[in-house]
């Protein structure tokens, strides 16, 4: 065991800045690396799992910024062309923002959280030890990510997998979160593992299991919300700060004017009277995240209930759908609904959720599985909001990125 835990130790522990140690004290002369002479994955497990979830806290927001931008939720008010590309549809592997915004910070998510899990396999503890359950978490909630947001994906830098098989391999995951969390009845242990069976619903729904969907969320109760966490330190903003809030100060994250027109509470907005970075768009920021330590929503009741109605609906049932639509409408200061057929309700079904979960990294995985009843998203050939640009491309995900296909060795060469 000893060679083995050797081995493992020398892991980048990159979220270790914005932990709070408590009484843990790493004495080593670079503080991103801590050698296997300085660090003992049993003992200091926290640490490892702790930073493992700082990346994909990180990698939560990258997901979320380029996600939006390619649904519409929000429009690009960046000059770069990769940016405007990508909110335009029409990227391709070559896109460099692909991997140092989107793939690479969630397969650094995963890659690490999955090496807690490895590093801890064998600890006598493993059954109950909340560091594996947190772990399990976090990877995932990437690997759904993945899926919701890539045409393929890996793991681990394995071969090629389709969205399928990573939402498979995040279930199997959420059902360890769950199972090892559930032996604790500490705050954390009780969050982890009510958020494994959101996670378990939502990757359900992806894959169109709806009765297991239906099963996971029905546990969940409507109170529930577990938080990605930010922290505003100036000296590690770019890591651990909300990145919604820094591309929005950035002038490059510009509110739609769909959005705009909606009135609702749920969507909240300020014009800056200025243009964007691109000197073309009029600055509209985004109020949902305030500060650099804003947290968001990862996983909740309401989303729990969400899916439910969803799924319930694609089973031929709809009062659960019609009550959620009420209650919404209600929250959005808007009239009763009058839709009958079941293609009606679930558009408006749709319609809640992006506006409830505007900018929450879950608008790409709702335009993935119902594309033509997720609003919002600007049609393939549309003109652009960017008018010299063209028009909008016809891409429903994201290809996986060059850097990913040309290093990896399992991926298959042409």
């Amino acid at each position: 065991m000893a060679t083995k835990f050797h081995a493992a130790r020398r892991i980048l522990l990159t979220g270790a800045a914005v932990l709070s140690l408590g009484g843990c004290d790493l004495d080593v002369t670079n503080p991103a690396i801590i050698d296997a002479d300085t660090f003992d994955p049993l003992t200091d497990a926290a640490v490892l799992s702790l930073s493992a979830q700082t990346n994909f806290y990180g990698a939560f927001d990258g997901t979320a910024i380029r996600g939006a931008y390619f649904t519409g939720e929000m429009w690009v008010g960046a000059v770069r062309q990769e940016t405007n590309d990508f909110g335009r549809r029409v990227i391709t592997s070559a896109n460099l923002d692909i991997n140092t915004s989107l793939w690479g910070p969630l397969s650094v998510a995963i890659a690490t959280n999955e090496r807690v899990l490895q590093v801890l396999a064998d600890a006598p503890d493993a059954a109950t030890n909340l560091n594996i359950a947190r772990s399990s978490l976090a990877s995932a909630y990437a690997l759904v990510l993945m899926a919701e947001h890539f045409c393929e994906g890996t793991l681990l830098v394995g071969p090629p997998m389709t969205p399928s098989q990573l939402l498979d391999s995040a279930i199997v995951r959420f059902n360890r979160a769950g199972t090892v969390a559930g032996t604790s009845t500490v705050a954390e242990a009780t969050k982890i593992a009510t958020s494994a069976k959101v996670g378990l619903a939502r990757a359900y729904l992806q894959k169109g299991d709806n009765a297991a969907a239906i099963a996971a969320a029905s546990a969940v109760p409507a109170a529930f919300v577990h938080n990605v966490i930010h922290v505003d330190d100036a000296a590690n903003r770019g890591r651990a700060g909300n990145g919604m809030y820094a591309t929005t100060v950035g002038n490059t994250f510009v509110v739609p004017s769909a959005y705009r027109a909606l009135n609702d509470p749920r969507v909240t907005f300020q014009n800056r009277n200025r243009k964007a970075q691109d000197g073309q768009l009029d600055l509209y920021y985004q109020l949902k995240y305030a500060g650099y330590g804003s947290p968001v929503r990862l996983a909740s009741g309401l989303e729990a209930r969400f899916i439910v109605a969803e799924a319930q609906l694609k089973q031929g049932t709809t009062a659960a759908a019609l009550t959620l639509i009420a209650e919404r409408r209600t929250a959005g200061s808007q009239p009763a609904f009058t839709g009958t057929t079941n293609t009606e309700i679930l558009a408006e079904l749709m319609d809640q959720r992006a506006r409830d979960f505007w900018l929450e990294a879950k608008h790409m995985g709702d335009f993935r599985r119902n594309p033509t009843a997720t609003p919002y998203v600007p049609a393939a050939g549309t003109p652009f909001y960017k008018t010299s640009q063209g028009n909008f491309g016809t891409l429903t995900c994201v290809p996986v990125p060059k850097e990913e296909t040309d290093t990896n060795p399992n991926w298959p060469r042409s």
